[in-house]
């Protein structure tokens, strides 16, 4: 190998380093969000159920009245 081949295979490495790195990082951030938004459905779901459990003890007191 001469070393313009050297150079270009160093080349090439580099700019696949240099691509792959963000989107590494990128993909990381983006599994973040999913779970962050997966948990946050989970608590807005907990409390959704509260407040139809309030809603129906609510109900129930009016016909009482």
């Amino acid at each position: 190998m001469d070393n313009t081949s050297i150079l270009l295979l160093l080349g090439f490495v580099g700019s696949l380093i240099a691509i792959m790195t963000p989107i590494i990082k990128l993909n990381a951030s983006i599994t973040k969000l999913n779970v962050t938004l997966d948990n946050t459905n989970k608590v807005v779901g907990k409390i959704d159920d509260k407040i139809n459990d309030h809603e129906i003890r609510i109900v129930k007191l009016e016909e009482h009245i």
